[in-house]
């Protein structure tokens, strides 16, 4: 029997998650309002149009019913980040300090993604609401978007919300803390909003108000990058706040799932997990090696050099918050290779942090390293295990394809930016800072330009990557296969 696609539950499903972003738009609004600032009035608009959009297609499919397939569960997976989008950008286009269409579709899209590559160049200029609202969009993104309307629309709890969760979460393997999804959603969560209270309570107690904690956390725990001023995090010129923001990364880019279960069951599961242990090891190698390239270049031996700065900076770059410090692009080329090797990596699969993941690249050495052993001992079998569990060989070759293709999709990207007269290194640097949802700029984008000076077509180029890059290539790329749409 054909399985012809399902238009209708896929609208209804989507009308119902944008009527959830028209009350999200609400929260802003009522930061304008405490402010006493004018941008309310564009949340308003955006609030209204997303409400008016969700309740035509509710009324226009009140009679249909929500269950679909896995290929409808990838589409609205797909689709839901973009529709966000369009109506997420309605405020940075009304603002007393309004940007253009594209500009906005990619400020809004860095923040859902997580990715902290911004279009406004004085965000100070920018009203609470405004700053609120982009760091909001990192923290709403940092879990995913499906797995937040997971947790508040119960009718999700069935097939579609386990085929939407599978579509969106990152990882190599997809478990269940709980039988029901919705359970799941819930739980990570609860996991997710601990560590964001506990990260402004910490930076409140320092030099930051209270506005500006929760602006930076949301930016810290979605490993989002948005901040609130300036100058960066060098505004408040605190190790305090380096170490904190430090210390909140690093959780970020564990596992949720392995936080949750470390949570209930003890610490003795997280402290075998194969890949939290590379994750601690790839950090220190990077951090003796950063180290050594700034000894071996004569740099400041204080202990925020020494100590502070290059451990912020490794952790930024392999979680993926794009937190930049200041001279980071001083430090000589090794700093700026280690940095975009970094950006490939990524950190845990199932947190926040973009990237390839750590999951993967074990799989891969250890794959790699069983090839290398068949051409020794040919008639010995060989398994690919992580954390004490066979892989099946099916899954190690989706996972070698993933991987091929996310640096075919860097390669091809670096070629096309290129062509817009960038160098390889710029070109390089914001197509691995943009599909490894991490915005730190260098050269054309860093200290000496900015997101705001790319030509359009690039900057159109580089949302499709944060796009890709957050929902991890597959998600995607079903898109393109004829027999998708022909089933």
């Amino acid at each position: 029997m054909k399985n012809t696609l399902k238009i209708k539950p896929i609208i209804r499903i989507m009308g119902r998650l944008v009527l959830i972003e028209s009350l999200m738009l609400l929260i802003p609004l009522a930061v304008c309002l405490c402010y006493g600032e004018s941008e309310w009035r564009g949340f308003a608009i955006a609030a209204a149009a997303a409400a008016a959009a969700g309740g035509i297609a509710e009324l226009a499919t009140r009679h249909v019913s929500t269950a679909i397939h896995a290929r409808e569960g990838f589409i609205i997976t797909a689709l839901i980040w973009i529709v966000f989008g369009l109506f997420g950008l309605i405020p940075f286009m009304t603002g007393s300090h309004p940007i253009g269409f594209t500009d906005a579709m990619f400020e809004t899209i860095s923040g859902f993604t997580t990715t902290g590559a911004s279009m406004i160049t004085d965000v100070e200029q920018q009203s609470h609401g405004i700053l609120f609202w982009r760091a909001f969009t990192q923290w709403i993104g940092g879990l995913g978007i499906i797995l937040f309307m997971l947790a508040v629309l119960p009718e999700l709890n069935k097939a579609v919300g386990i085929s939407m969760f599978n579509a969106e979460a990152t990882g190599i393997t997809h478990s269940k803390l709980h039988p029901r999804i919705r359970q799941t959603a819930l739980s990570l969560w609860g996991i997710y909003v601990i560590l964001t209270v506990v990260s402004i309570l910490l930076l409140w107690c320092g030099p930051m108000n209270f506005f500006d904690s929760v602006c930076q956390t949301f930016a810290a725990v979605a490993t989002g990058g948005f901040t609130t001023r300036n100058a960066g995090l060098a505004y408040w010129d605190s190790d305090y706040v380096l170490v904190v923001l430090t210390v909140v990364m690093f959780i970020a880019g564990i596992n949720f799932m392995l936080l949750y279960t470390t949570w209930k069951n003890g610490i003795r599961e997280l402290l075998s997990n194969d890949v939290l242990k590379a994750f601690v090891a790839i950090v220190f190698i990077s951090y003796l090696l950063l180290l050594l390239s700034s000894l071996l270049q004569g740099g400041n031996t204080g202990i925020d050099r020494l100590l502070v700065y290059p451990l912020f900076h490794i952790m930024s770059a392999i979680t993926s918050t794009g937190f930049s410090i200041t001279g980071a692009e001083d430090w000589g080329s090794f700093s700026l290779f280690l940095t975009i090797m970094l950006m490939l990596c990524g950190a845990c699969t199932g947190s926040t942090s973009g990237g390839i993941k750590i999951d993967r690249l074990i799989v891969l050495h250890r794959n790699f390293r069983n090839e290398i052993n068949k051409t020794v001992f040919p008639k010995r079998t060989y398994v690919v295990n992580l954390n004490g569990s066979s892989l099946q060989s099916s899954l190690v070759s989706r996972i070698s394809a993933f991987v091929t293709l996310y640096i075919l999709t860097v390669v091809i990207s670096t070629a096309v930016i290129t062509l817009f007269g960038y160098t390889f290194t710029d070109s390089l640097f914001m197509t691995c800072s943009c599909i490894g949802c991490n915005g730190l700029g260098y050269g054309a984008t860093g200290a000496e330009g900015s997101f705001t000076m790319l030509p359009e077509a690039v900057k159109w180029l580089l949302i499709l990557n944060m796009l890709v890059g957050r929902l991890e290539l597959f998600t995607f790329l079903v898109f393109l296969l004829p027999s998708f749409w022909k089933r």
